[in-house]
């Protein structure tokens, strides 16, 4: 189930975004490799995983996530938006929970 906060944040995101009309759908994002490639170019990707591995690398045309090598464990503590090309990249298998949020085009 999607929290209030999360879609809060989208409809507000989407609106800076200029998009009236959009659809919001949880997504599991699974790999048995430590690779991982979306192309994401109607799409935008919210991670919301509670932690995330150390060594997990995420970068798209729009961010770039590398907190793990900083920390041991992340914490998740904000909003991390992809979109275009999406690289995910982590030694062990990938399998993280994002939100995928796709704008209607009228």
């Amino acid at each position: 189930m999607l929290n209030n906060f999360i879609l809060a944040y989208i409809e507000r995101r989407m609106q800076e975004l200029g998009y009236r009309n959009y659809h919001v759908e949880p997504v599991r994002i699974t790999s048995s490799t430590g690779e991982l490639s979306i192309q994401a170019y109607n799409e935008y990707y919210y991670l919301v995983a509670k932690t995330v591995k150390a060594d997990l690398l995420i970068v798209s045309d729009t961010n770039v996530f590398n907190e793990g090598a900083t920390y041991s464990d992340f914490q998740y503590y904000g909003h991390q938006e992809f979109s275009g090309d999406i690289q995910l990249k982590q030694i062990d298998p990938i399998d993280y929970e994002f939100i995928r949020v796709t704008p209607k085009h009228h």
